[in-house]
Formats: structure tokens, C-alpha cells, sequence
């Protein structure tokens, strides 16, 4: 089998529910998301998608996604997609760095090696370790009636897992914690992503301003070095995010005794291939997971969920809903959740059938 053809896509997916926002002011109307389709001399076409949310979320921005496979296009037309692992080496080799970049083609070798192998992207993983996977429901990031709205709608679901973005001002998150606190119910789990928006002195205060709520606190502050600073200075359980890029770093954390979750966010790690090895790493460790990741529609949405499907259910804790954010379709067949869970296709590969007249025409082909 050869790779023959590279054609990529260019979709706006607008937010549903109006701008997002981070900590430090960051604020977004829509994900730029950039899709892949690889076509093979034996007929066999694999799709994938990268989208790293905004410019000043990671080092990684949407044109740099498709100016990346230009440089790429040229080694890869002509080499077996069937071989992701192979394909991805074959990247690092030709572009160090930019991993966001490589994103999409792995996702789009792995739907390949699916296909041929006439499996779910889940049974080449390891096999369906859960029945089904269990979403974390959004909250907007103040409390008041949206948020009050927001959480019995997420209830009403079947959801019992939440998430929050802090807003980066200290006092004002303090605030936010304990409100949350109040309305959380038993057997329900929280999370505030601070998206390394605090200082170290800020994160400690915060931490330990809100020591009687049960939360789980990601990404505290922006390096790993100023996570672990926080961690030792309070003990609460953190969740690495923006710094959580490799393998290195899991070992690193969790001999410092830092790393007490990971969010493992396919396209910012490079993708599925370098995901699994990181999610294995977790597995045996005893590293419990959140797997997301960087932005993306419904295509996206299929490898997160393909993976989870096949992570031990004792080392998942939850996925991301991309439904929460965005309801843009470009497949025929997403996978969409019911009563706060979601279940990878059976069909082989990722098992979704994009919508050509959605994607539209190619911004580039190279063949």
C-alpha cells in the first residue's frame, strides 16, 4: 500500500454558547480546525483532524497546522500509511517539533491500518476495556443562574462529572470554588482548570484558601516546575496539563510525586501514536487520565472516545464532550453522548463518514 494523495481542509466550527474564555483574558469565537484525508493506491482512505484551539493557548496556531503538511507532504506520498508508528517516526525525522502538525496525518494512518485490519480503532488499542465512557460536563467559568442552568442540564443527562475554567484572578476563584463546594452532591467529582493562569503564590493561596472542597485543581500554573512548587507547598492532588508533552515528563512527576492525574490531549502530544504510549505509560504507573483534546469536531471526537474505549476503567476518568462546545457536524455518524456516557463505533478504523459538502473543497492537495 501507498500513500498517493494528501488533501486537507479547512472548517470553522463556531462555539454554541457564545465566546470561550481562559484565564489571562484569552477569549475565542470559534476553533479553526484543520481535516486530512490520505488516499491510498488500494482504494483505502483515511481521514484525520488537527485543531489547536488558539494562537496563545499552546505554541501552535491553525496555519502553522497547514503550513506544517507542506513541508511533510513530499516525504510522505509514497510510504505505507498502514504503518502509523513507522509514519510518525518518519515525521520526527523530517520536522522536529510542532507535533500539533503531525496530528491529524497520524489519526488519519491509524482510520488506515483500522480498515485494512477490518477492526475499531479501540480493538487495535487493546481491546474494549469499558462498556461505555463517561463525559465531563461544562460549566461556565462564574457561578450565578447560567451556572446553576448548566449544572442541572448536565444532571439532567446522566452526568456526575464537571469541569470549570478558573478565570486566572485569585480572589475571584477562591469565590468560585466554594460556590461550586456548596452545589456539588455525593458521588459527583469537580475539576478547575487554571490553564497556568496563576502565579505560584496565587495558585497556593487559592489551594489553600479552598482545602474543605473536594476538587481536583489542573494546570495550576504554566511550567511543570511551578506545579510541583505548588503541590509541595499545599499537598492537594494535581492534574498536568500544558506541560504534561511526553513521556519524559510523566516519569519526571511522578517521581516527584506530582503527577496525580494527566490530561492527555491527543493532538497536542502528536497524536494517536504517541497518545497510546503515553496512555500505556499511565496505565502502569497507576496514573489516572482525562483524555481530550486541543479542539476539533465530531472526527476528533471519535479518536478521543476510540481511546478511552480501550483505557482500564480503574486509569480513566473522563473525556471531553466536544458536543459541549460546538454542535458543527462534518461526519454522517458522530458518536454523541447519551445520558452523560459515550461508545465508540464498531465500524472499522475511527468509523465515521465525513460530509464532503460540509468540508467542502480542499485548500490544498499534494500528490
Amino acid at each position: 500500500m501507498k500513500l498517493t494523495r494528501i488533501s486537507v481542509y479547512q472548517v470553522n466550527l463556531p462555539f454554541d454558547r457564545g465566546a470561550y474564555r481562559l484565564s489571562g483574558g484569552r477569549v475565542w469565537e470559534s476553533m479553526d480546525s484543520t481535516i486530512v484525508r490520505l488516499d491510498t493506491d488500494d482504494g483505502i482512505v483515511g481521514w484525520g483532524e488537527t485543531c489547536p484551539f488558539g494562537p496563545n493557548y499552546l505554541e501552535a496556531f491553525a496555519e502553522g497546522a497547514r503550513a506544517g503538511l507542506s513541508e511533510l507532504a513530499p516525504s510522505l506520498l509514497g510510504q505505507d500509511p498502514s504503518r502509523p508508528v513507522v509514519i510518525q517516526d518518519l515525521m520526527d525525522q523530517e520536522m522536529l517539533g510542532h507535533p500539533y502538525v503531525k496530528h491529524g496525518v497520524d489519526m488519519a494512518c491509524w482510520d488506515i491500518l483500522g480498515k485494512v485490519a477490518k477492526r475499531p480503532l479501540y480493538g487495535l488499542f487493546g481491546g474494549r476495556m469499558n462498556e461505555q465512557v463517561a463525559t465531563a460536563g461544562w460549566l461556565p467559568a462564574e457561578h450565578g443562574d447560567l451556572m446553576d442552568a448548566r449544572i442541572a442540564e448536565n444532571r439532567a443527562n446522566g452526568c456526575t462529572q464537571f469541569s470549570a475554567k478558573a478565570s486566572g484572578d485569585p480572589d475571584k476563584d477562591i469565590e468560585f470554588v466554594f460556590a461550586l463546594g456548596e452545589v456539588m452532591r455525593s458521588g459527583e467529582s469537580l475539576k478547575l482548570d487554571a490553564n497556568g493562569g496563576w502565579r505560584v503564590d496565587e495558585a497556593i493561596r487559592v489551594l489553600r484558601a479552598t482545602a474543605s472542597v473536594d476538587i481536583y485543581f489542573e494546570q495550576p500554573c504554566l511550567s511543570y516546575e511551578e506545579c510541583r512548587a505548588v503541590h509541595r507547598a499545599c499537598g492537594r492532588p494535581i492534574v498536568l496539563d500544558e506541560c504534561a508533552l511526553d513521556l519524559a515528563t510523566v516519569i519526571r512527576g511522578w517521581n516527584d510525586g506530582v503527577c496525580h492525574a494527566v490530561n492527555l490531549k491527543i493532538g497536542r502530544v502528536g497524536g494517536l501514536t504517541r497518545a497510546l504510549e503515553m496512555r500505556n505509560l499511565c496505565a502502569s504507573l497507576g496514573i489516572p487520565v482525562h483524555i481530550q483534546c486541543t479542539g476539533g469536531s465530531n472526527i476528533t471526537q471519535a479518536a478521543i472516545v476510540h481511546l478511552a474505549q480501550s483505557t482500564p476503567s480503574d486509569r480513566l476518568l473522563w473525556i471531553w464532550d466536544i458536543g459541549d462546545l460546538v454542535s458543527f457536524r462534518t461526519v454522517k455518524n458522530p458518536i454523541e453522548q447519551v445520558q452523560g456516557k459515550m461508545q465508540a463505533s464498531d465500524l472499522p478504523g475511527l468509523g465515521i463518514e465525513p460530509l464532503i459538502d460540509v468540508l467542502g473543497d480542499p485548500v490544498a492537495v499534494y500528490e
